[in-house]
């Protein structure tokens, strides 16, 4: 056998290999971007509408008879909490879509259908990424209206708020307003609230940023597919041409 057949025959083979390696990659990452997509709209549904979730501090916020500037603080908040709330389920819906494809493309291996797939994948991961980077850049201002909801609560003495910070956060007083009740070496609440939800956002940040670095490595393995196919493609195409 010439030496040109068994390198084409050992370069088929090792093709064939990638292509395999990569669809199942491509399928269980999908499988897995979309099994977390479905785990965030839940999540994200139960804390939405389990009233019993946060319940003080929810009750608090969701008033909306406060005098100013305590109003204005917990309008700017709710706010905050729906743009959230949608940003977060509209990306979940699109992992959720984009992995269903993802799994359905890599079984069929359909670079119509990949091809597609794998430019929402980066469609998606960059908006990812931008939201990402708007959210450091907001992170002040989300610092001072949180900070400042914790300041004119104590301020107007609003005792439903100030019990809801004491009884959750274990805290006293807010920056910048003396509390003489308040233990030595006991966190303000003006802390205590803004580094548990900056905490938070720190985990959220970190979650995204794994599940962008998931969505960059999927798309990659996704290219052998596509490429492969359009290969197939144009080899039995020549095939056709060939024999008519």
């Amino acid at each position: 056998m010439p030496i040109s057949t068994l390198l084409f025959s050992f370069d088929k083979t090792t093709m064939s290999f990638c292509v395999f390696f990569s669809r199942f990659t491509v399928f269980v990452m999908n499988l897995a971007q979309l099994l977390v997509g479905l785990a965030v709209i839940a999540l994200t549904l139960w804390i939405r509408f389990d009233k019993s979730f946060e319940s003080e501090i929810r009750q608090n916020i969701l008033q909306e008879n406060d005098a100013e500037p305590l109003s204005a603080d917990k309008y700017d908040i709710r706010v905050g909490i729906i743009v959230a709330f949608w940003v977060i389920i509209g990306f979940a819906i699109a992992n959720v879509l984009i992995g269903l494809v993802g799994i359905i493309g890599a079984v069929l291996k359909n670079r119509f259908l990949l091809a597609p797939y794998f430019i929402c994948e980066v469609l998606l991961f960059l908006l990812e990424a931008a939201i990402g980077i708007a959210m450091l850049f907001k992170r002040k201002t989300v610092r001072r209206i949180v900070k400042k909801y914790v300041y004119d609560s104590y301020n107007m003495n609003s005792v439903s708020d100030i019990q809801a910070f004491n009884n959750r956060y274990n805290c006293c007083g807010a920056d910048n307003l003396p509390n003489v009740s308040c233990f030595a070496g006991q966190p303000t609440c003006s802390s205590a609230v803004w580094d548990r939800l900056d905490f938070t956002m720190m985990i959220f940040g970190i979650s995204m940023l794994g599940v962008v670095v998931l969505q960059i490595i999927v798309s990659l393995f996704t290219v052998p597919i596509i490429l492969e196919g359009k290969r197939e493609t144009s080899y039995y195409s020549r095939r056709v041409s060939a024999d008519s």
